[in-house]
């Protein structure tokens, strides 16, 4: 399919929502053409009229266009919302022969399900945060580590070992990447910026070592490493206010952060 089909991606120029959806379309090795629409320029747009459910699904971001270069008229179809094009691309870029995620038994379905949106659910919940200036001071930054971080990664760490029973969750070299992965691999990075002493936490003996191997083996993938430093992934943005840039949460997490925050874990 893909091989007569054209893939585009429209967002923010922050990471956020999308994070996940790049990590699949990077490791993919697929082409597909990422579109940044500036903030202000999003305003316009929707004053103009030009955002309507018929070009931005939901009248958001991010958007997924798929166009069918084969057929004439070119036929285009589009799709919003995270979790909906996490699905559709996990299937459409499925080497042959793998095992899709619809294949399996519903139980290991749905599990794989609920740890997707509970990491999907805490990267939501903590960016609405930062509207807030000093969201990664004290008493803020404590309350988001105990209250937040800290139950994300042990609810998480809990939730693969028992996922592990019936499915590999570390994809090894050669596998391709899932939902699970790439929405897992996107809540511990946001973590470990916030909070750098978590990859303590992270280490063999640690208390989230499954989460630990599987953000490792997922960022030091070769098609993920090479798009993150030729697109300077690291250095963008999480969120769209001036206290969610990298360079902010680094100068808070430089100040703040603290091994002792394991106690907590």
């Amino acid at each position: 399919m893909m091989s007569t089909s054209s893939i585009h991606i429209t967002y923010f120029p922050i990471r956020a929502r999308c994070e996940p959806v790049l990590l699949i379309l990077a490791d993919s090795g697929t082409q597909f053409e990422y579109e940044e629409i500036p903030l202000m320029k999003w305003g316009e747009m929707k004053k103009t009229g030009q955002v309507t459910p018929a070009t931005f699904p939901y009248s958001s971001v991010p958007v997924l266009r798929v166009t069918d270069k084969s057929s004439e008229p070119r036929s285009e179809f589009l799709l919003g919302e995270t979790p909906a094009i996490l699905s559709y691309l996990e299937e459409i870029l499925a080497p042959p022969g793998a095992t899709l995620n619809k294949d399996l038994p519903l139980q290991t379905r749905v599990r794989a399900q609920m740890i997707k949106e509970g990491s999907l659910f805490f990267t939501n919940k903590v960016w609405q945060l930062s509207v807030e200036k000093d969201w990664l001071a004290p008493p803020s930054r404590d309350k988001i580590w105990k209250a937040i971080a800290s139950r994300y990664l042990r609810n998480t760490e809990a939730a693969l070992g028992e996922l592990q029973k019936e499915m590999k969750v570390v994809p090894a070299e050669t596998d391709q990447l899932t939902a699970l992965h790439a929405t897992v691999t996107a809540a511990i990075t946001f973590i470990t910026q916030m909070f750098p002493s978590a990859r303590l936490a992270l280490r063999p003996g640690g208390n989230c070592p499954l989460c630990g191997q599987l953000w490792e083996a997922v960022m030091t993938r070769p098609r993920v490493v090479a798009y993150w430093k030729e697109h300077k992934i690291d250095e963008k943005a999480w969120t769209i206010t001036d206290y969610g840039t990298a360079a902010w949460i680094a100068k808070e997490a430089a100040k703040y952060d603290s091994p002792r925050l394991l106690a907590n874990l």
